[in-house]
């Protein structure tokens, strides 16, 4: 048996002849290669006849380990057979091969090499031997997929990003035949932002991966999770089903699962235990033309609202998450939509009176109204500012065509500040009326303005510019401003108290923790809500919350102001049960705050 450092020798021999080069060139280049290089050279079998210094250095084998043997003894695994099929391909026919190879270490580590393999031919032009020359590129395949990792994947949760998530659609969409339905949810940690606000971002972040384990361990057949906003996930349901009707109903069972892996008490450590929730939004796609081979079939278009057509993976994240949005807004125990087109036309149709009412802002068409609130004699106390905005294109909007949405984009605090200028200059001029002095004017106060950080400076400067007295200025708020954050809504209250601004409670008794907050707010004022006043007359239990709000009154010495009211018969039921004030169509209509300023000014 020959020595198997014989075949080393032979290697080097055939490699010179095959170089053509000198004793010294030859050297010098094996030199080269060997301290820059990591070389073997194999007969045409594959069998190792030599490798070099650093093969022996990185593979973590002896030579003598290596030599006799085939390169399977490093084999990662990684690649295919194909691959190693395609590679002997083009060496067996005397063609160089250049690649990327993943071998395995004598640890079990890992590495990658640049490789180029160089077939040596005899004298008929066959390869003879093989020299293969590697470069280590184990740190740049390293730096690669950390930097894929970093495009492609979220820090806090370890799943796909967004980005990858549009790769999985439209890999779904080019794979999925003509006839074929998928889903896609989007699920909101809805409590995400309040436990980052109260116990920081470290807490936030362990919400966030417990939502991603419940997801990731629903058992949705073939389903895709990933992170695709701040507080949001979605999941991929590729082809599910031809049938609309029953794809629809398999969607909704993976949105049950859903909700309810995400909704009820969580441990958050640090003795943090939350009462998560969740809401969810899912649409149902298709290629294009589906719905018409359904109408075809079926002879007509019923239940094919259910899903979209589509091509485009932004769309399906997008129309997902109108959902979601909309479920959330609904609120509820069971916050969850499927997407219908009607939501897309009402998106389309936000966006664009968002653009008209920053215009409409910008060119002065909001409309400061008034309604007078009385005593128990008809006599006017006070007026309360209702806002308008008189559209060139939608005529005269009343606030709820765009108060809600100016609440949720944030316009509403550019035109609160309008309104309490408009309703200063009102106080200002009947500062100039013995018989106007005395009233008040009440202006509603969104949680948006209650979040502005300069907020009680702004309405300080407003008050000295205008003079107003002290007493004349009324903010008006609702119980669901109080939820988010009660300790600063009264610091503020109170600051706002200092400066003379009363404060009344709007829609009374339709929240449902009223009675803990009336013994801290600095309030001098209750309303009782519309709904209760309008059946007061007939319906004993509005009767009975009417005269209990009175009482509530009597007790904390608050003002008990009845608003809504329509009838001769309402206003006398409830002054019976010792309502102090009212207001109503039955005393007067909301008008134009200029006609009450003209009439002040006819007067003069």
């Amino acid at each position: 048996m020959s020595h198997p450092h014989a075949g080393h020798a032979e290697a080097e021999t055939s490699l010179r002849a095959q170089l053509g080069a000198s004793d010294r060139e030859f050297n010098e280049i094996l030199y080269a290669l060997n301290t820059s290089s990591i070389i073997a050279v194999t007969d045409r079998r594959g069998i190792i006849l030599h490798v070099n210094d650093r093969f022996c250095e990185i593979s973590q084998y002896s030579r003598d380990e290596l030599v006799g043997q085939t390169h399977r003894i490093i084999n990662s695994g990684r690649h295919p057979k194909e691959f190693f099929q395609e590679m002997w391909r083009v060496i067996g026919r005397g063609d160089v091969w250049k690649g990327e190879l993943c071998n395995r270490a004598k640890d079990g580590s890992e590495y990658w090499v640049d490789t180029t393999i160089i077939p040596l031919l005899d004298d008929r032009g066959r390869p003879e031997r093989y020299i293969a020359i590697r470069t280590e590129e184990t740190k740049r395949h390293l730096a690669e997929e950390q930097a894929r990792r970093l495009a492609f994947y979220d820090r806090a949760t370890g799943l796909p990003n967004r980005v990858s998530m549009l790769r999985e659609i439209d890999a779904d969409i080019e794979q999925k035949p003509g006839c074929q339905l998928s889903g896609f949810i989007a699920v909101s940690a809805d409590d995400l932002s309040v436990v980052n606000d109260a116990f920081g971002y470290e807490v936030g972040d362990r919400l966030l991966l417990h939502a991603s384990q419940q997801l990731c361990t629903l058992g949705i057949e073939d389903a895709c999770v990933a992170r695709i906003g701040s507080n949001t996930f979605g999941i991929l349901l590729p082809h599910i089903g031809s049938d609309h009707r029953l794809v629809e109903q398999r969607a909704a069972e993976a949105v049950d699962r859903v909700l309810g892996a995400l909704t009820g008490p969580v441990n958050l450590g640090s003795g943090v235990v939350v009462d998560t929730s969740a809401s969810v939004g899912y649409v149902v796609w298709a290629a294009p033309g589906i719905r018409q081979r359904h109408q075809d079939q079926e002879g007509d278009t019923a239940g094919t609202d259910g899903y979209i057509e589509t091509t485009d993976p932004h769309e399906v994240i997008k129309c997902a998450d109108i959902a979601r949005k909309r479920a959330r807004r609904a609120g509820g125990q069971r916050r969850l939509r499927l997407f219908r087109q009607s939501m897309l036309d009402d998106a389309q149709q936000r966006v664009s009176l968002v653009s008209e009412l920053r215009r409409g802002i910008e060119r002065g068409e909001l409309r400061l109204f008034s309604q007078p609130i009385v005593d128990r004699d008809r006599r006017v106390i006070g007026e309360e500012g209702l806002i308008r905005w008189l559209s060139p294109e939608r005529g005269l909007v009343p606030p709820g065509g765009f108060i809600p949405l100016a609440e949720q984009t944030g316009i509403i605090v550019e035109i609160g500040e309008w309104v309490l200028e408009e309703a200063c200059r009102v106080l200002a001029a009947w500062k100039r009326e013995p018989e106007r002095r005395e009233l008040t004017f009440s202006v509603n106060l969104s949680e948006r303005q209650l979040r502005v950080d300069d907020f009680t400076e702004r309405v300080r400067a407003i008050i000295a510019r205008h003079g107003i007295a002290p007493g004349r200025l009324k903010f008006e708020l609702t119980e669901s401003v109080l939820h988010t954050d009660l300790d600063r809504t009264i610091r503020l209250l109170s600051l706002l108290r200092a400066e003379g601004v009363l404060s009344s409670l709007d829609d009374f008794g339709t929240g449902y923790s009223s009675l803990s907050y009336l013994r801290h707010l600095p309030v001098q004022q209750l309303k009782i809500d519309r709904s209760f006043v309008s059946a007061v007359v007939d319906d004993e239990p509005a009767t009975a919350i009417a005269r209990t709000i009175v009482q509530l009154g009597r007790t904390f010495d608050l003002q008990v102001v009845a608003e809504g009211v329509e009838t001769e018969e309402q206003f006398e039921r409830l002054r019976d049960l010792g309502v102090d004030a009212f207001q109503g169509f039955l005393f007067a209509r909301p008008r134009p705050v200029d006609e009450t300023l003209r009439e002040l000014n006819s007067a003069g």
